[in-house]
């Protein structure tokens, strides 16, 4: 097939009566997602370029499972499944209810990954770190000069770094693995990384892979090759990636490089791409419940706006230079404190206003909260204990995040999660909450988008509703205005009026 998006044309049923006689489902699927597994048992390598939350991860462990089929049903395929950090957990649970596979999570040192690899599994879940670290040795490449600080003199320290190790390599393909799955595949768009570069020399000799991620090209289609490569070796887009970026692209830069494809390229590029991929985005799945978004305006108390207007007088001249980090002062006020001095708001109506929704629903439903800053995160948790309300909490800090989603999703007690969004807005479940409040917004739409799918997801049954909390007349509204657009945030401040009105709401 030329085209495997030409898969959506047909309906549930007629998909359905395209699968390989004798097999079934372990759980029962979407439309979508027969889709891409009638697109993946067709291709040894593909990739399901599935949006965010509608369950990329069941159609890879569908397509093992047939594979498996397909070679009688032993329960002997061998897969090799990389994912984030915060995901291998979450995988191993993915393996265990779509299918009657077993799984083991490689962690800890070398020595217990490879001794976890020689017993008798199906899949074994790896991050990303962790295979790099796995099949990498620390080498010293000679030595660089430092001026000793107290003596004035210069020292000379080993310089080293990480280098791909052939004896490792060839360990772990010994082990025969039936298929690859890359888990969130734009992590190794780099090709000169080396997490890519080892998967390169893996893809190599095995014959089925599989790559998912709900953002396959991210800004730019330079993206491309390196994906593409891994699911089929070069036949769509070819082997180089340097007469892939000088054939289809040209450089535009004037301080650096800045490649951007041609008029044909991009025709070249676009008219290919389908051809070992296949795309669904959110809107076209229709099994997903409602979502429903509410945004909720609050007044900065006097003496918050007293000192964010003074903060705008006082940085004027200056903020349109690195605005994302200005912006910092202006957030945490509208949040509640003073991150410089640590100084807590004695009144903080957006505390008031959280308050207001959790109050209202925590006792039927279970919600999320998210939160860009530390310290509202901890104001927050220290409110929820004063009220007297049980929540989990995710964090760069906690350890062991996966307790801490697994304890919310199933312990009827726990009805809020206090999150940041860098640490619990990606790779985990929280779908046993419908309601999800942002307490502050991140500026990258793709880590919004990522935290939106924590509750609306594969799993979901019930209609989800999202709630803003900006500040009128703050910054928060621009930041907002920008991801509602699907732009990052603060990529258009040009001078310090725009940079001001920014700040009071204006938006770009």
């Amino acid at each position: 097939m030329d085209n495997w998006n030409d898969l959506k044309l047909f309906n549930r049923e007629e998909l359905l009566e395209m699968v390989p006689d004798g097999f079934t489902f372990h759980t029962k699927p979407w439309t979508h997602q027969i889709a891409a597994f009638l697109a993946n048992i067709s291709n040894d390598g593909f990739l399901d370029a599935l949006d965010l939350g509608v369950g990329k991860t069941k159609c890879a462990i569908d397509t093992c499972r047939y594979i498996d089929f397909y070679n009688g049903g032993l329960k002997k395929i061998k897969v090799l499944f990389v994912c984030l950090n915060s995901a291998v957990e979450k995988m191993k649970d993915e393996v265990e209810t779509h299918s009657e596979l077993s799984a083991v999570c490689l962690k800890g040192s070398k020595e217990e990954k490879w001794r976890l690899l020689g017993l008798p599994y199906n899949f074994y879940i790896i991050n990303y770190e962790g295979l790099r670290s796995l099949l990498s040795e620390r080498e010293v490449k000679g030595y660089v000069g430092v001026v000793n600080k107290k003596s004035g003199k210069i020292e000379y320290k080993k310089k080293s770094r990480d280098e791909i190790s052939s004896k490792a390599v060839n360990t772990l393909l010994k082990k025969n693995f039936d298929a690859l799955i890359i888990d969130e595949s734009h992590t190794v768009k780099t090709p000169t990384s080396l997490i890519f570069r080892v998967l390169k020399l893996v893809v190599k000799r095995l014959n089925r892979r599989f790559l998912l991620t709900g953002t396959p090209f991210g800004n730019t289609l330079l993206d491309v090759w390196s994906q593409y490569f891994i699911a089929d070796k070069g036949e769509t887009f070819g082997a180089s990636f340097k007469i892939f970026k000088l054939s289809y692209f040209k450089d535009k830069g004037y301080f650096g490089p800045l490649w951007v494809p041609t008029e044909t390229g991009k025709e070249y590029i676009e008219s290919n791409l389908y051809k070992k991929a296949i795309r669904y985005e959110e809107s076209e799945c229709e099994e997903l419940p409602p979502k429903v978004f509410r945004v909720l305006n609050y007044n900065l108390s006097p003496e918050q706006r007293k000192a964010y207007n003074e903060l705008i007088d006082e940085q004027y001249s200056s903020l349109t230079i690195d605005i994302a980090s200005k912006a910092i002062g202006f957030r945490t006020i509208s949040s509640g404190f003073i991150k410089s001095s640590n100084h807590v708001f004695k009144n903080s109506p957006k505390l008031e206003a959280l308050w207001d929704i959790i109050e209202n629903v925590h006792e039927k439903h279970k919600i999320v909260v998210f939160f860009e800053y530390t310290m509202s995160r901890e104001i927050v948790e220290k409110f929820l204990k004063k009220k007297k309300i049980p929540f989990n909490s995710i964090s760069g800090k906690e350890k062991d995040k996966y307790r801490q989603q697994m304890l919310f999703q199933n312990d009827p007690k726990y009805r809020v999660m206090c999150a940041q969004i860098k640490s619990g807005g990606a790779s985990i479940d929280l779908f046993a909450a419908c309601y999800c409040v942002f307490f502050e917004l991140g500026g990258s739409i793709i880590q919004h988008k990522q935290a939106l799918k924590r509750i609306h997801r594969g799993g979901q049954t019930q209609r989800c509703f999202f709630y803003y909390l900006l500040g009128t007349n703050t910054v928060e509204v621009s930041i907002y205005k920008d991801l509602s657009k699907g732009v990052d945030a603060f990529a258009k401040i040009v001078d310090g009026e725009a940079a001001k009105r920014y700040m009071m709401g204006g938006g770009s």
